[in-house]
């Protein structure tokens, strides 16, 4: 049987169809494994409560700490001496609930070498250890720790923040190349601030992703893919977003922020930055600030570019 031209078309438009069916279908699983990665990543990252500027210097684009090798020996050193004052009492204990005739190395049921029951006592207990509640005066003082407080926290860039950060130099960067954080704000115009359900569904169709320290941020590529070109935070301490309950949340402002160096091209992760916050500011009805919270002016703009390309400049230098 002959197939006309008319019948070709007809089977090929079939299959675009089913290729098209095919590929939305993997998009939409593969979203959905995202965002249980990311549930799992936001609830590991619950109770941190270090909105320091410091700590955005540790992102995945910002540099590494420096531990010295003194703080390691400290910490093993810490380490075993409690592990020794632990395995002690117990391994007394173990001794006198079992007799010293009792084979330690005798074979299971099915034929393998048993563990010794000393080892199985010390390990019921150490089980037992690791399931017992938190202190309540920890958790008080915790939670009284995490509890919103108004602003101001991102302005932790002082000079006491740059000495530190010049006696602990950041890996991946020259000696004398600090890390640097630009930072816009986007505040609501209506006293009530900007509703959670909001903020989600715009910083989503801006392609940013909730993901580390419970931030939302923009990457390099698609779908949450390579690294990030610049963050965006919660105003109100301590900074972070509770995705799972964004529809009953609210905040008076959004603090975005790129750490330099980090990107690959940083001018245009800053050009990305402030037109991402423009749009925010434009649909949720709100202005785009300065990092001190005044008006964003053009002088204000090219001083922040003219920062970049004197960082660029250092870091040229310093790669030939």
């Amino acid at each position: 049987m002959d197939l006309t031209i008319r019948d070709w078309m007809v089977i090929a438009g079939v299959l675009l169809i089913l290729a098209v069916l095919l590929d939305a279908w993997r998009r939409v699983r593969n979203e959905r494994r995202a965002a249980v990665r990311i549930k799992l990543v936001g609830e590991e990252g619950e109770g941190t409560g270090e909105p320091d500027i410091a700590v955005f210097r540790e992102l995945p684009n910002g540099g590494a700490r420096v531990v010295h090798r003194s703080d390691l020996l400290d910490a093993q050193a810490q380490h075993k001496a409690s592990d020794a004052g632990a395995v002690s009492p117990q391994a007394s204990d173990a001794t006198d609930e079992h007799p010293a005739n009792a084979a330690p190395g005798r074979p299971s049921a099915d034929g393998t070498p048993g563990e010794p029951r000393a080892t199985r006592g010390r390990a019921a207990r150490k089980r037992t250890a690791k399931a017992e509640p938190p202190d309540d005066g920890l958790v008080s003082g915790l939670s009284s720790r995490d509890e919103p407080e108004n602003l101001d926290w991102l302005d932790a860039l002082d000079a006491e923040e740059r000495e530190l950060s010049a006696s602990e130099e950041p890996g991946r960067l020259p000696r004398d190349v600090q890390p640097e954080v630009f930072m816009l704000n986007v505040v609501a115009r209506d006293p009530e601030g900007f509703r959670g359900d909001e903020i989600l569904h715009i910083l989503l169709a801006c392609d940013l992703r909730f993901g580390d320290m419970s931030f939302f941020h923009r990457h390099e590529q698609e779908a949450g893919r390579g690294p990030i070109q610049f963050s965006v935070a919660n105003m109100m301490q301590p900074g972070v977003f509770d995705i799972d309950n964004m529809s009953d949340f609210s905040t008076p402002g959004l603090v975005f922020f790129v750490t330099l160096p980090g990107p690959v091209d940083m001018m245009q992760a800053f050009d990305y930055m402030l037109e991402t916050a423009q749009t925010v500011a434009h649909n949720l009805k709100g202005d785009v600030l300065d990092e001190t919270r005044s008006a964003l002016t053009r002088q204000t703009l090219e001083h922040s570019r003219q920062q970049i390309r004197d960082l660029e400049r250092r870091m040229l230098a310093h790669a030939r």
